[in-house]
């Protein structure tokens, strides 16, 4: 990681690249596992990471950080 990240690992991010118009779709919300100057690298509450890039994301509502922790809870309780 660098210094110069607006993010670190752990924070929870949305990716407006990832909305869609057509179908309407909202943007991700990832938690960043890597951060750098030009880039994050985001993981999905299913586990599927993307790079994302700084200035796409903001920082993630509560509403949005209580979504992505009860999908993760779900996907954990469906492992054996």
């Amino acid at each position: 990681m660098t210094a110069a990240a607006a993010h670190e690992r752990g924070d929870y991010v949305v990716d407006e690249a990832t909305r869609q118009t057509v179908p309407p779709e909202p943007p991700w919300t990832g938690r960043v596992q890597l951060a750098f100057d030009d880039r994050y690298v985001l993981v999905t509450p299913n586990g599927y990471e993307w790079r994302a890039r700084p200035h796409d994301v903001r920082e993630a509502t509560a509403e949005e950080k209580a979504a992505y922790d009860a999908a993760a809870a779900r996907r954990a309780g469906a492992q054996p």
